[in-house]
């Protein structure tokens, strides 16, 4: 039996999207996120040139990322770009330097916030002091008060 590979198979996105999200969500202890339809049409319209496997680890990068609802908008920055345009950590950003910046910022902020119990110990690990950590995350918008209810 052959299996078509998932960009001939959009229709069973969805699905697999709410499977990968339980999944993860339960692994690692998360509160559950609703993915928006919008951000499922985005997830379909992608090629998928890495198969399930790739879904997945978006689907992760998503709920990582996430302060909310997953939105269309964080699909297209948590999608590797067109060829000559993906990153190492194959994120996409785009927009103005100052912009993208920005966006690479508040990733590893929330990855490494995630990653760490305490606050101390994330400003320890991005070498940072804690007023400052704490200054920096109220300027990218990250909400604290909602990582904490979540994690």
């Amino acid at each position: 039996m052959v299996l078509p590979a998932l960009r001939e198979r959009a229709e069973d996105i969805p699905a697999l999207v709410r499977h990968f999200a339980a999944q993860v969500c339960q692994v690692n202890g998360w509160k559950p996120k609703p993915f928006e339809p919008s951000a499922i049409q985005e997830l379909q319209r992608y090629p998928w040139p890495g198969n399930v496997r790739e879904l997945r680890n978006v689907v992760e990068r998503l709920l990582l990322l996430a302060d909310g609802p997953v939105d269309a908008a964080a699909v297209r920055l948590a999608l590797p770009a067109a060829e000559g345009e993906a990153h190492g950590n194959g994120t996409t950003f785009t927009g103005t330097l100052a912009q993208r910046t920005e966006a690479f910022e508040r990733e590893q902020l929330l990855a490494e916030l995630k990653r760490h119990s305490r606050m101390v110990d994330t400003a320890k690990a991005l070498g940072m002091e804690r007023s400052h950590l704490y200054k920096k995350c109220q300027a990218l918008g990250i909400d604290l008060r909602a990582m904490r209810s979540s994690g």
